[in-house]
Formats: C-alpha cells, structure tokens, sequence
C-alpha cells in the first residue's frame, strides 16, 4: 500500500466530520471536484470504501470510523504544533466571533464593553443558529470562534465547558388573580401558557429543564425569545417557565411575580462550546479564559 500523505488525511477527517463534501470543501477553501479527487485517491491508496450515498448525503463506513478514530489524535497534535509558532497577544487587533443565546448575551456584553480585556480584542455577538447542526458546521467552517449555549452537545470534534448556571423560575402577572406567591402542579397545569421553544432541542424550556415528564397543557402562545414570553405573560393571565437570571432582571419592567417552579428542576446550564482544533489554539484559549474571568467577577 502506498503511505497516504497528510493533505489526504486531512481531507477525509474533514469531509468525515462534517458528512458533507459541499460543505468539507467550504471549510478546506477547496472546490467539491477537488474534494472527490482526494477521497478517491485516499481510497485507491488504502484499498477499501470510505463513504456510501445515504440519501442526499454520505455516511462513512467502518473502515473511516475506525480510520478517523485513529489519525484524528496524530492529525490534532500536528494541528497544534503550527498554531503554537503563530504568537497571540491580547494588545493585536483582533475580532472574535461567538454565538450566544439570548441569556448570555443579556449578560456579557456589558461586561465585554466595559473590560479592559477588549480593548483590541473585539467580540461581535451573534444569535446562536436554530438548529444544532448548523450551530455546529459554524463552529467546524471557522465562521465562529465560539458558542454559548444550552443543552447537550452531539458530536466528536467539539469541546464544551460550563461558563454559568441558572436555576427555572415559574413567571406570572403581578395582578394574575388565581396565583399567589406559590403555584402547585395542579394550578400550573390549569392555567394557560406563553412557552419558549428551545432553539436547539426542538422541546420547550419547562419540559427540557424538569426531571418529571411533564403533561400537556393549554398553549396560548410560543415564543422565539425570552424578552416576548416575559411581556406577553405580564399583560395577560398566563403563565412562563424561565431562567432565574433573566426573569429577575426584567421583572420589573414587564411588572410580574418570579416564583419557584412546582417541579423538581435541572439546573440551566449554559456551556462554552468551541471545534477540538482549536482547544490549544492561544487566542482561543485567551478567548475562553477572558470570558470565564467575566463571569468570576460577577455575581452570577
């Protein structure tokens, strides 16, 4: 067999972590025909099948699991050999760009304004995508440098890392005339509902963040962000499901009563997420420490 060469490696674990080669040759800076070539001779080196038509996308076969399972250390490692020699220092103008939820944008960009730490050092905020696969893809393409978000993370190539926790609080109207300063399940599920549809998980808030399953209830209107659940249910007589955070900052503006769910709740955690290349990459790095710092330093 005739040794592979790295380039050819390279392209493979690509294409094999994104399942795509429109979108590995996006990443690569390659074109597809150019792509296909070096699977093909990948293969031909090797002698056995990489990919097979699953629908309109590929899947990899044993041989690439087992295949990437065993360069991606090597190719890591190599990875970080080259991002050591490129210097990073805080005082290079420099723009990062991270996805974040709307909680974590809520609660760092003023802190990021404010920081020395980013006085060169810019980070432009944008929403995080709807779904986790082009949340993902963003993180693989280099078209973001980081992600904060909520729920599990699926896939190989990403690292995670918990930045701040909330605890789910039930809201209502501080005039709500059936809901004092406790809410039993039975109340809860007698009332109707302004929900939150998780963008990622495709479930909402109250039932992703509650150990018990909960039942179906009266759906009067779902939300996209929190800001429109929190003034929807302070001018009417339904009630919300959110993060302590968020519903005590703006409580008072939207005139409502925070009060402890009737569930057992999961703790809200909203977590770093970032692509493995650039787990040792030092402005990354830099980037990740700057924001933990952030939060540190308050009262979170």
């Amino acid at each position: 067999m005739t040794k592979p060469d790295f380039n050819l490696l390279s392209v493979f674990l690509t294409v094999y972590e994104l399942r795509s080669i429109t979108t590995a040759a996006e990443s690569l800076n390659m074109t597809q025909p150019g792509v296909s070539t070096a699977l093909k001779r990948l293969k031909k080196q090797i002698g056995v099948e990489l990919f097979v038509r699953e629908g309109r996308g590929i899947s990899p076969t044993h041989a690439a699991v087992q295949l990437a399972n065993d360069i991606r250390p090597a190719l890591e490692q190599m990875s970080r050999a080259l991002l050591h020699i490129n210097h990073f220092t805080p005082q290079t103008e420099r723009t990062f760009n991270v996805l974040v939820n709307e909680v974590a944008l809520q609660l760092l960009h003023p802190k990021v304004e404010k920081s020395l730490l980013f006085e060169k050092c810019r980070i432009q905020f944008n929403p995080v995508p709807r779904t986790e696969s082009r949340l993902l893809e963003m993180l693989s393409l280099q078209k973001a440098d980081l992600a904060i978000d909520v729920g599990k993370v699926n896939g190989q190539s990403f690292q995670t890392l918990p930045l701040f926790n909330e605890e789910l609080r039930l809201i209502c109207a501080k005039s709500h005339p059936r809901i004092d300063d406790k809410i039993s399940a039975t109340q809860y599920y007698a009332e109707k509902h302004i929900t939150l549809r998780l963008r990622r998980s495709n479930l909402f808030a109250a039932d992703y963040f509650t150990k018990e399953n909960l039942s179906e209830r009266i759906i009067s209107a779902e939300c996209e962000s929190l800001s429109s659940m929190m003034a929807l249910v302070g001018e009417s007589e339904c009630v919300g499901m959110t993060g302590h955070l968020f519903a005590e900052k703006y409580a008072k503006l939207h005139d409502l009563k925070v009060l402890e769910s009737p569930f057992t709740g999961e703790n809200i955690v909203h977590q770093l997420i970032w692509h493995k290349r650039n787990q040792h990459s030092p402005a990354n790095l830099w980037l990740r420490n700057a924001l933990c710092e952030l939060i540190k330093d308050s009262a979170v």
